[in-house]
């Protein structure tokens, strides 16, 4: 009787630790299933909100200072409403403040959507190796700064890189790409 009742315990334990590991997955999984489902129905890759009704599990934090209290989290940046991932980094990189991240974002999407409105950045449990999707080829959580490709060309990487490691301040970095900037 004894030997029933720590084998039903144990295969309890183990059943809750499988549940926990299958959703947290499938928070990732949610994703790239949402953006098959559309490519099947409409031909084309979309982007989807954290927020839709699938009730998968989705893990995102309120604020940099959260994220910083957990491991395995990460800053994605984004524009045309989730449509191109702009930049991700885990946030164990990031030596800059919160309102530094925002500053970034808004010259990022500057130089490519231009609609700040649809512009976000947020703080998730994504760990290294995970993916993120969006319509434009989505993004990966690597152990670095991680930019969208359309940026190579015009050699973003080492300016973004020295603001998010602190090594420079946002100010005057919008000089450096007029070029690439709107006219207004």
């Amino acid at each position: 009787m004894r030997l029933e009742r720590t084998r039903l315990l144990a295969t309890i334990l183990v059943v809750l630790g499988l549940w926990s590991a299958l959703a947290y997955v499938r928070g990732r999984r949610r994703r790239a299933r949402a953006a098959l489902e559309d490519f099947l129905a409409h031909g084309q890759l979309a982007a989807r909100d954290s927020d839709d009704d699938r009730g998968d599990p989705f893990i995102e934090l309120r604020s940099l200072e959260e994220a910083r209290s957990m491991d395995h989290t990460a800053v994605i940046m984004q524009g045309g409403g989730g449509a191109q991932i702009y930049l991700t980094v885990p946030v164990k990189h990031v030596a800059c403040e919160q309102p530094t991240l925002v500053a970034l974002l808004k010259l990022l999407d500057a130089m490519e959507w231009n609609d700040p409105p649809r512009a976000t950045i947020s703080f998730e449990l994504a760990p290294i190796g995970s993916g993120i999707y969006a319509g434009m080829g989505g993004a990966s959580i690597i152990d670095g700064i991680w930019l969208h490709p359309r940026f190579n060309g015009i050699d973003v990487m080492d300016a973004v890189s020295a603001v998010i490691l602190g090594l420079r301040p946002i100010e005057g970095m919008k000089s450096d790409f007029s070029t690439r900037l709107p006219k207004r």
